[in-house]
């Protein structure tokens, strides 16, 4: 029998991190709106703007490499689902997790671009819940389905960097 953290979990993972992130963002605007912190002026506004502009796009591009090695392979992109394989090359030779640094990536210059210093704050939960909840809960499933290749592959690689 599954436990009560266990079941929250997968709970977590059936929503999809995308979908995390998303949130967060949004509360980050409406707490923008409601106690407006300040942002950057001047100068230093158009470089967080652009910096956000190039986070974002590096994020989208990693994203969308990653989706091709997933199709490449023939294996889900979707959390909690069935995967057919090990995608271990690529940006997955450095990270286990490049999805989601390319979610953290265009989150955060979403949060530059759009002059939202809120979004670092719920910006930080929402990692907190995918690296303490998400993130354990595939781990323990990738290692039932893969078992020893996982745990060599988990050994090789980093989780973030």
């Amino acid at each position: 029998m599954a436990s009560k953290s266990q079941r929250a979990a997968r709970w977590w993972v059936r929503i999809t991190s995308p979908v995390h992130f998303l949130l967060a963002l949004v509360l980050a605007l409406g707490l923008q709106q409601a106690f407006d912190l300040p942002v950057f002026t001047g100068n230093w506004r158009q470089a967080s703007h652009v910096l956000g502009t190039v986070l974002a796009n590096l994020g989208l591009l990693l994203a969308l490499w990653c989706i091709a090695l997933f199709w490449q392979r023939r294996t889900t992109l979707m959390p909690g689902g069935s995967p057919s394989g090990l995608v271990i090359h690529g940006p997955y030779r450095y990270s286990r997790n490049p999805m989601y640094l390319s979610l953290v990536l265009s989150y955060l210059g979403l949060a530059l671009m759009f002059d939202l210093p809120w979004g670092w704050l719920t910006g930080l939960a929402a990692l907190w819940l995918l690296n303490s909840a998400v993130i354990p809960h595939e781990e323990t499933m990738m290692h039932a389905r893969f078992g020893h290749d996982y745990a060599a592959y988990s050994q090789r690689v980093r989780r973030w960097l």
